[in-house]
């Protein structure tokens, strides 16, 4: 637990229960009777999850979501591990049901850069481990990289820290969005939406406000999210599209849950479909456990060509230079 913690560096309430939770005993038995991983992560956003359906109760005076502002760490261990104790059996449930899925639509302000570098303006869409697919509607939302904006008006603003290179905007035509996981969230459905806010740290309000408007939106837009193993379901899905126009295949934070056998697998799927077909390969992911950062790469056909950096919830963005 105390080494899962480093991960809830801007969560000062999960900081601290990380602690109260290692130092005892009965709420260890909890966590180690979650199922799904990273276990620190689903026991949490379990408790979250059931509290809004409470209201918040007394523990929620401790939670600043749900006391509406500023609230106190001190003393939230003994109503933390009450409330643990009381909702073990639905806690272990979630555990065994539920997964730890984050939906940071703000990605797209690296992701739709790197779009733009393909040099394509009508393409089909594919995103894999798509969640609840905010990704797959990178057109419906707004953006600004320092002094430079792009897109209509929407309910959700995404900017950013620009660092490196400017940004080159283009107009795009999305002409179809697949989104393929093993586990897709309905970004219609009330208990998919509650669950994923629960996955959002207490303090993080932005991010919550955030995720709410991109679900609005990804409710209302054409999204078909196939369930099941990318492998054997990406190739098929490039088989099925129409016509001859091209295809994005995008991921971030994908990788890291695959063995490297299994990336190598994925090179393969495409590079065996670019007969029929542009198919270009959009990535961000963080596989280097030293460096805290997203690498962005760009694959139009020669191999993955690592083409900037960024914060893994998109809070700076760096592009660098191409010949």
């Amino acid at each position: 637990m105390r080494k899962w913690a480093k991960y809830a560096a801007t969560s000062p309430l999960y900081l601290h229960l990380s602690e109260v939770i290692a130092a005892d005993g009965e709420l260890m038995r909890v966590l180690n009777r979650i199922e799904h991983t990273p276990e620190p992560n689903v026991l949490l956003a379990g408790v979250q999850f059931l509290m809004a359906r409470e209201g918040g109760g007394p523990l929620g005076a401790h939670y600043p979501n749900f006391a509406g502002g500023e609230a106190p760490i001190e003393g939230v261990a003994r109503p933390f591990k009450a409330f643990v104790l009381a909702h073990e059996d639905e806690l272990v449930e979630i555990g065994r049901t539920r997964y730890t899925q984050t939906n940071e639509c703000r990605r797209c302000v690296a992701l739709l850069p790197v779009i733009w570098m393909t040099g394509t303006g009508r393409f089909h869409l594919i995103d894999l481990g798509t969640s609840a697919g905010l990704n797959l509607v990178l057109d419906r939302y707004h953006y600004r990289w320092d002094d430079i904006t792009w897109g209509d008006d929407s309910c959700v603003e995404l900017t950013t820290e620009m660092r490196g290179v400017a940004v080159e905007p283009r107009e795009i035509e999305v002409l179809g969005r697949t989104g393929i996981d093993l586990h897709p969230v309905d970004p219609g459905d009330q208990a998919d939406r509650q669950w994923l806010e629960a996955l959002i740290w207490p303090e993080h309000h932005e991010r919550r406000d955030r995720l709410r408007a991109a679900l609005e939106i990804a409710s209302t837009v054409d999204v078909e999210l196939v369930t099941g193993d990318m492998l054997e379901l990406l190739g098929p899905t490039l088989d099925d599209l129409p016509g001859d126009d091209a295809v994005v295949v995008m991921h971030s934070f994908t990788l890291n849950q695959l063995h490297p056998s299994m990336r190598r697998r994925v090179d393969q799927i495409i590079e065996e479909r670019r007969g029929r077909r542009p198919i270009h390969r959009i990535s961000m992911e963080a596989l280097d456990p030293e460096d805290p950062a997203a690498s962005l790469g760009l694959d139009v056909g020669g191999g993955l060509e690592t083409v900037g950096r960024a914060q893994p919830h998109g809070e700076w963005l760096e592009l660098y230079a191409r010949p």
